[in-house]
């Protein structure tokens, strides 16, 4: 009898672990989601200033304020503990991270310099690994399914 409340107590414990875990990635994919969407948001919003021919003064705040959020919204997603299922996918995405923040300190360099100009966007690519953050979005679908 004793072996037998062990062993269910076992189960029970080791049951609680697995719960944890589909809960843990559960989580987490709803926040890569979240993530990737908004960073999706901020990519159109790259696009309309890589399309002006000008970009006036006003354009220049607006980007360092979009900079500012992206950074924010980059670091804050770098933080999150994936689960273990996830981590390899978190891994690629904090790498493409990684690109950004290095593109936006480039970019409020040359702004910083008087030097900015709507083409840096495209040229320190942070529009194509803003895109590339999107097609995580089936990866992270395929892991939680």
């Amino acid at each position: 009898m004793r072996l037998l409340t062990i062993a269910i107590s076992f189960l029970l414990i080791t049951g609680c672990g697995v719960i944890d875990e589909v809960n843990q990635t559960v989580d987490y994919g709803k926040k890569t989601k979240d993530y990737i969407s908004t960073m999706a948001g901020y990519q159109d919003d790259v696009s309309n200033y890589m399309n002006k021919e000008q970009l006036t003064e006003q354009d220049i705040k607006d980007i360092k304020v979009l900079i500012d959020e992206v950074e924010a919204e980059i670091k804050e997603f770098n933080e999150i503990e994936p689960p273990s299922v996830a981590s390899g996918i978190h891994d690629e995405i904090e790498a493409k991270n990684n690109q950004v923040l290095e593109a936006t300190e480039e970019a409020k360099r040359q702004m910083n310099q008087g030097q900015f100009d709507a083409s840096a966007f495209e040229n320190l690519e942070i529009a194509k690994t803003l895109a590339e953050l999107k097609a995580y979005k089936e990866q992270i679908d395929q892991v939680m399914n």
